[in-house]
């Protein structure tokens, strides 16, 4: 009986660290597929990745989805090409609530002039209906 009790402990540990590696998988994912809306401008994609009430906390501003889709408006006629290098410091899960801190580093191409930027950001993910949204982006940008 013992073993059937150590078996199933197992069975289930495995489960629930595959599943969490699966989520960690998907919300870096959502991260930096959202980080190419900003590119694209496209709004409906970006408010799709994130949840009803939204909130990005940058440049000691706090927007809603609204203000964050006047600032998508704004840029559209603008033309770039960006990269953004990710390094995740820190992916944390607990149920249908998840959050991350990583550094990102973004070389910004306009018009031949190549800008390099640095943040340090943390976003807090909840699960809606079986996916992964962003519910909140803390930014802060690193000045060289």
């Amino acid at each position: 009986m013992k073993w059937k009790s150590v078996i199933f402990f197992l069975l289930i540990s495995m489960s629930i660290f595959s599943q969490e590696k699966n989520d960690s998988t998907e919300i870096t994912q959502l991260l930096k597929d959202d980080y190419k809306t900003m590119v694209s401008n496209d709004i409906k994609r970006h408010k799709s990745n994130c949840t009803d009430d939204y909130l990005l906390i940058e440049n000691g501003e706090i927007w809603d989805m609204k203000r964050e889709a006047e600032d998508y408006r704004k840029n559209a006629s603008r033309i770039i090409e960006r990269k953004d290098h990710f390094d995740f410091k820190y992916i944390k899960i607990l149920g249908s609530t998840a959050y991350t801190v990583y550094n990102l580093k973004s070389e910004i191409t306009e018009n031949g002039k190549l800008t390099k930027l640095t943040w340090n950001e943390s976003v807090i993910f909840r699960k809606v209906e079986g996916q992964w949204k962003i519910a909140l982006i803390h930014s802060t940008r690193i000045e060289p």
